[in-house]
């Protein structure tokens, strides 16, 4: 039976050891600045780093941290909360504890196996982009320390070594790129080495170099090895490469629409990463160091999913896949201590969600409620306040639709200026399939005399949708419409040759509708928003929020679901529930939008009379006189006495 013990090691292979210990002792050694050294020395921040990112980058190249508090007030560690309360003062060892504690690192005590992906989860205006450049840019200054890069890991002489730094699209990544290509052009360090700089990359020569393919400079280039350049998220494009720093800059809001999300960007770019260990200078193929490359991952949080979650959440789980990470969680607030507590006060009162995540450096939700606080909504409901049958002559109405066939109904939102605010008029939906009381319970007679058949259809006809529009516009002067893209082109065609000339198709992509939705709420949240919650349905087939029972239209607002779906983009939409829409919600939003931008487009142009806005410009159009006869032909003869007697001028 065969021995299951493990052989004891030959003296050979002692010896093998020692000389390779010895070879690594004499190659690897070089005299370097560590990165807090070579930020003072080169001066790259005047002011100096702020206490948490000098802990940092001291956890990330294993720099020991300091088990004392700073004399300097500058230098201490200030524990508060996102109100500037002040909690206490910590060392760096004592933080480091603090952060395991919480779950906020994944590293207990400083020291061990080297970590070369770093995973930094941070509010905003916390210097992430200064961080990663700082780091960059001493990446870089290693590699010309080196002379000969290549040969030092092992690579065929003349072999491109890039440093990447890749965001969601080009402007984005620019601007790590543009504070570090700031340093290199200012550097006298990095200036005599640099032979090419452009907008996209700068390329410098290594010593090497110098003595292969003769000294160049910016004038009149030469051959350069060394590659600092950005990148949009497309995998494609990023492959086979020599990357030794890879930046992920806002890695949690990248697309993912699979050649661009982060999984695929990870996969496509950092294998490259692992072929920089130092090797044997006699033989190129024997590693004599670990791998050297860098990885950092980089970006406010978003929701708790996706690539970038999946990264820290397997930094937190301690087996094999998290040897190489270093997670460090922090809010904006412990970061940078030179934002006002009272700054946070606003954003916070704004959206208290919005705000964990942004600057509290939570990962949230996915789904949550769009509207927060049902009272924010129905504070702005104004109290008898029913639909209107029809508007006074010339008082502008805004018309938002939202358009749909079959499964998605069509719905007609009126909006117009009264007393200060944007108000719902009017809203009527049709939907196929079900009858026109069953969608419109708070009027009392169709508009048409068709809509009661509407439960006989499996879609709506389009003409016939038109034909309704057209009746509204004879009830309500309508200013401006507006609706989306879908089937856009041929509803506008249809809506122009009955003479609607007002309505327009726009196009709403994500970040225009997460736009427009942002909007309503800003005016909600500035009570700048009057809505009526009518009728209010009995108890036994009524939407119930808390305490109180709502009309469907303001129940609707107060189902939608609101998503991430990228940097600053807010995906707002009906629960994936049979039976739910937002149909209202969309026709409501571009009615406001068009009266907002009627507002700001005419900021001189409202002037209050009896108790609501008109426009000053329709009325000098027809003037003042005209204004009142016509009104007299609508609406009958007013008294006498308040007749205007005719005069000529």
């Amino acid at each position: 039976m065969p021995s299951t013990e493990k052989p004891e090691r030959s003296s050979l292979g002692g010896v093998v050891d020692s000389v390779l210990s010895a070879r690594r002792r004499v190659h690897v050694q070089s005299e370097f600045l560590n990165i807090l050294e070579f930020i003072d020395r080169f001066k790259l921040l005047p002011a100096g780093l702020f206490p948490v990112q000098k802990f940092i980058l001291k956890m990330y190249y294993g720099i020991p941290l300091d088990d004392v508090i700073p004399e300097r007030e500058s230098d201490k560690i200030r524990i508060t909360d996102r109100y500037g309360n002040f909690k206490g003062y910590l060392s760096e060892v004592q933080y480091l504890q603090y952060l395991y504690e919480q779950g906020r690192c994944n590293v207990k005590e400083q020291g061990g196996r080297p970590r070369r992906e770093l995973i930094l989860v941070l509010g905003r205006r916390s210097g992430k982009s200064t961080m990663s450049s700082i780091i960059t840019v001493y990446e870089l200054y290693k590699l010309l320390v080196r002379g000969s890069p290549q040969n030092y890991y092992g690579m065929p002489d003349g072999s491109e070594i890039r440093i990447i730094c890749v965001a969601n699209d080009k402007e984005q990544a620019e601007i790590v790129y543009q504070v570090i290509a700031q340093y290199t052009t200012t550097l006298d360090y990095f200036a005599d080495s640099l032979v090419h700089d452009t907008k996209t990359y700068q390329r410098f020569q290594t010593a090497r170099d110098v003595e292969k393919f003769g000294k160049g400079d910016l004038k009149n280039g030469g051959k350069g090895t060394l590659t600092v350049t950005f990148k949009s998220s497309v995998a494609k494009g990023l492959r086979g490469r020599g990357n030794i720093v890879v930046v992920l800059d806002e890695i949690a809001f990248f697309v993912d629409d699979g050649k661009s999300s982060a999984r695929q960007i990870y996969r496509a770019i950092t294998p490259a990463t692992k072929q920089f260990s130092p090797k044997d200078p006699d033989d190129k193929r024997v590693p004599i160091g670990s791998t050297e490359g860098r990885v950092i991952l980089i970006s406010s949080p978003d929701a708790k999913e996706g690539f970038f979650f999946q990264q820290y959440q397997t930094s937190k789980s301690g087996g094999k896949a998290a040897k190489d990470m270093l997670m460090i969680q922090a809010p904006t607030w412990e970061v940078n201590p030179t934002l006002s507590p009272e700054d946070y006060e606003i954003e916070y009162a704004k959206a208290p969600n919005d705000f964990e995540t942004e600057y509290g450096a939570k990962f949230s939700d996915r789904v949550r409620g769009w509207i927060e606080d049902a009272r924010d909504l129905t504070d702005c409901v104004i109290p008898g306040l029913t639909p209107l049958s029809r508007g006074n002559p010339r008082e502008p109405f805004f018309c938002g639709l939202d358009f749909g066939i079959a499964k998605d109904g069509t719905s007609v939102s009126l909006t117009h200026f009264t007393e200060g605010r944007i108000q719902l008029g009017y809203h009527e939906s049709w939907y196929a399939g079900k009858r026109w009381e069953e969608s419109n319970p708070h009027l009392i007679g169709p508009l048409v005399p068709y809509a009661r058949t509407l439960q006989d259809v499996d879609r709506l006809d389009i003409d016939e949708i038109t034909s309704w529009i057209l009746a509204l516009s004879k009830r309500f002067y309508v200013e401006k419409g507006l609706f989306d893209q879908y089937a856009g082109h041929i509803f506008e065609q249809k809506l122009h040759k009955v003479g609607l000339q007002q309505f327009e198709m726009r196009k709403f992509t994500a970040a225009a509708s997460s736009s427009c939705y942002g909007n309503v709420r800003f005016l909600m949240y500035a009570h700048q928003l009057g809505v009526y919650d009518y009728p209010i349905p009995e108890q036994s087939s009524g939407i119930r929020f808390g305490e109180n029972l709502h009309s469907p239209h303001i129940a609707e607002l107060l189902e939608l679901q609101a998503s991430s779906g990228g940097k600053n983009i807010t995906i707002v939409e009906a629960p994936k529930v049979q039976g739910k829409h937002d149909d209202f919600s969309d026709s409501f939003v571009r009615s406001c939008i068009l009266a907002s931008e009627y507002i700001h487009e005419n900021p001189d142009s409202l002037e209050m009379s009896q108790n609501r806005l008109i426009s000053p410009k329709v009325a000098r159009m027809v003037g003042y006189r005209q204004y009142h006869r016509t009104r007299s032909r609508l609406h009958g003869p007013p008294p006498r006495e308040r007749q205007i007697p005719y005069r000529r001028k």
